[in-house]
């Protein structure tokens, strides 16, 4: 039969080595001997009596001293495996403990030493934790330029094993490697924008500073980037979209000036030409009032894009909507607009109005940039596919609507730009038809705001198709 554990353990802390033994029983006996050895001498005792005596005296005191010897080995053993980390049961004294003092203050060893360890151990976990949900990139770095630690957020953007790399291995830039050396070599604090152009193109603001204590994992400093890409692309629009807005509004009022000042001049009294020119007036006027609700339409979706609509809208109730409503349009160009809607397609979650611009807006392009004597197909159905995109990557379906139109197509190297602002692949016939270059921009808002997507497939000659996504309304 086997013993447990707990028997294991107390056998293991009664086993004395004989050497230990002998060495103590020899020890303790020296004095008796001396006693004896005397007697010896004086006559009083035998040299046999005292070798009887001596050989009862070791064995005897070996059988006393053993307990003791085995307590305190098991005490030494106990005390080195605290020192190794070890988790082991405080010992069973059946001799030493007897002595009150010395029991207590092994039991109080093993508690406060079990205390410590747990809160150590609870200490450096929420320092762990607490260094991983950090959202900005966090590098710690020894005096080589070697990564000690990264956080979460840094393995994320460049790769799991950083640990041992080369700090110019994972960003490798020379504005950014020459700070870390300057606050090396000065002790002193450093901020620094720079950019990588790998794993993808981001800009970043790095704080370098020197680990305010000898750290006995080697780190020298800390290194925190923030990534400020969204900052400077914000910039760039900005910037992009005030030069843009400006030049398209300059360009038609310019126009009406010079269309004003003929008027009042030369063509003051030419009904013909008062005409012709009040007609081009008008137009302009139509596109610079267009422009200025597109504006208005941004600028509303920008102030709003953090409140989901959370409304159930009937998709194939506004296709019919638009379809009536672009009647105009269809017999200007000849263009056929067909449909196909899947039956019992569940309601989309969002804002009727908005949804309704978005499918419009796609619509009206498709029949503007499309042939004429040309089809128009509308498409609903509930996909069980969602596309990959952070706004579906938990959904199971999605609600979907495609408009493919039977235009020039659009050449590749034009998609990914497509929803930008005042972007056009060609500027005169836009222009021509009466395009603003915002269209695609507020789709691509009101998908944001609605958590939806938008994929864009394009054949030059053949047509484009483009396909708008918004979450099942549950």
């Amino acid at each position: 039969m086997e013993s447990s554990p707990h028997v294991q353990q107390r056998t293991r802390n009664n086993d004395v080595s004989l050497s230990l033994l002998l060495k103590a029983v020899v020890f303790i006996s020296a004095v008796p001997m001396v006693v004896l050895a005397a007697f010896v001498a004086m006559d009083v005792l035998s040299l046999s009596h005292c070798v009887y005596a001596y050989i009862t005296l070791l064995m005897t005191s070996g059988i006393i001293i053993r307990p003791y010897l085995a307590d305190i080995a098991a005490l030494t053993r106990y005390v080195n495996e605290l020192a190794r980390d070890s988790k082991i049961d405080a010992p069973e004294l059946s001799r030493l403990g007897a002595m009150e003092e010395l029991s207590t203050a092994v039991r109080k060893l093993h508690y406060s030493w079990g205390s410590k360890k747990q809160q150590m151990e609870s200490m450096i976990s929420e320092r762990e934790v607490l260094v991983d949900t950090i959202p900005d990139i966090l590098l710690m770095i020894d005096e080589n330029g070697i990564i000690v630690r990264a956080n979460a957020a840094a393995r994320q953007r460049f790769g799991q094993h950083l640990s041992r790399k080369k700090l110019e291995e994972v960003a490798g830039n020379e504005l950014l490697l020459r700070a870390v050396q300057e606050v090396k070599q000065s002790f002193k604090g450093q901020e620094v924008e720079f950019y990588l152009a790998h794993p993808t193109q981001s800009y970043y603001h790095a704080c370098i500073e020197r680990f305010p204590v000898h750290s006995p994992g080697g780190i020298a400093l800390i290194v925190t980037l923030q990534d400020i890409t969204e900052l400077k692309r914000t910039e760039q629009m900005r910037a992009d979209f005030v030069a843009n807005a400006s030049h398209e509004i300059r360009t038609p009022l310019a126009s009406l000036i010079g269309f004003i000042e003929t008027l009042q001049g030369p063509a003051k009294d030419d009904p013909a030409a008062r005409a012709k020119f009040l007609g081009i007036m008008a137009d302009q006027a139509g596109r610079m009032s267009r422009l200025v609700n597109d504006l208005l339409s941004l600028s509303k979706l920008e102030m709003n894009a953090n409140t989901v609509p959370v409304g159930a809208v009937n998709v194939a109730t506004l296709i019919h909507k638009v379809k009536d409503g672009a009647g105009f349009l269809t017999e200007e160009k000849n263009v056929t607009i067909k449909l196909d809607i899947e039956p019992d397609l569940p309601p989309a979650r969002g804002e009727e109005s908005e949804i309704h611009q978005v499918i419009e807006n796609l619509v009206g392009n498709a029949i503007k940039y499309g042939r004429a004597d040309s089809i128009v197909t509308i498409r609903a159905w509930l996909e069980k596919k969602p596309p990959r995109d952070k706004h579906f990557k938990d959904a199971f379906s999605a609600v979907a609507i495609s408009v493919r139109d039977q235009g020039t197509g659009i050449a590749k190297e034009h998609l990914s730009r497509l929803t930008e602002r005042f972007y056009r692949v060609n500027r005169a016939e836009s222009r021509k038809v009466g395009g603003t270059g915002l269209g695609l921009a507020i789709v691509k808002h009101i998908l944001n705001r609605h958590r939806g997507a938008i994929t864009i497939e394009s054949t030059v000659g053949v047509g484009s198709t483009f396909t708008i996504y918004f979450h099942v309304k549950k």
